[in-house]
């Protein structure tokens, strides 16, 4: 696996240094004000690193508006745009700026049809986690650019707008936490709830380990996101992925890599004439 392509989400800035003696100098930085689900953000003049930036709200026409007078100043170690609202590729469009697009609608791109549809506004596209290992290789094998995977993160099961947690807290008079963990109790299904005031995301409690074997052509980069991982737990991760030492540990999932999913539109083959 080529540490060349890996892509951290900086979720500590310590974590910057740690990266940096490993060689790994692709960066993407959860931009402030423009992301949920993420207990640290950046403001532009804190990244002082080549980066991409990391925008995963919805946006409204005043956030969109906003977006168009930080995009219109943003500095050059700025390479690109990890987005999941199709606006920002009008917005970027407008501007004439030369950014590279990549886009990552967390449970969409899971066939090449409407892959290959939107990689023609778009550099790359993050695969998501929803599928197997075959039908990521099918992907590959038929997709015009090559595609960001997932390697190792927090999966999102849902993200709404709503302050879900503040909600709660107000009315059952709780403790104001902005990180929460929760159980399902029929399932006994385990999530981490993050909030800020743009909404709240729902995580599996567990990691997602995608550690496999693809056609490196095929990929753009390798997606690593540690979210709320600590700092000595993020800097053996990445000298595991590194070394090839990396195993499946109980604390982590497969997700749908060996264990198809039923909850997904699928590629349905056309009636011959």
């Amino acid at each position: 696996m080529n540490k060349n392509k890996f892509l951290v989400t900086i979720t500590d800035e310590k974590q910057i240094a740690i990266c940096k003696k490993a060689s790994i100098t692709n960066f993407l930085f959860p931009l402030k004000d423009y992301c949920v689900g993420y207990p640290t953000t950046f403001a532009i003049e804190e990244i002082k690193e080549n980066a991409y930036l990391y925008l995963n709200r919805i946006l409204d026409s005043k956030a969109y508006e906003n977006l168009r007078q930080t995009l219109m100043i943003l500095p050059e170690n700025i390479k690109g745009l990890v987005f999941e609202d199709f606006g920002v590729i009008t917005l970027v469009q407008e501007l004439h700026l030369n950014l590279e697009l990549i886009l990552y609608q967390t449970h969409f791109a899971t066939n090449h049809q409407s892959i290959n549809e939107n990689l023609e506004f778009v550099n790359s596209i993050v695969i998501s986690t929803d599928i197997t290992k075959k039908e990521i290789d099918t992907i590959l094998s038929f997709t015009k650019k090559p595609l960001v995977y997932v390697l190792y993160s927090l999966v999102p099961a849902m993200y709404s707008r709503r302050t879900l947690l503040s909600n709660f807290e107000k009315e059952f008079q709780t403790a104001t936490k902005n990180i929460v963990k929760l159980e399902e109790k029929i399932s006994h299904n385990n999530f981490l709830a993050i909030e800020n005031e743009y909404g709240t995301v729902l995580y599996h409690d567990k990691y997602f380990n995608g550690v496999d074997t693809f056609d490196e052509q095929k990929i753009k980069f390798y997606l690593i996101n540690p979210i709320v991982m600590k700092q000595q737990e993020f800097e053996d991760l990445i000298g595991q992925l590194i070394d090839g030492s990396k195993k499946l540990t109980e604390q982590e999932s497969r997700g749908f890599l060996n264990q198809e999913t039923i909850y997904r539109l699928k590629e349905v083959r056309r009636a011959e004439n």
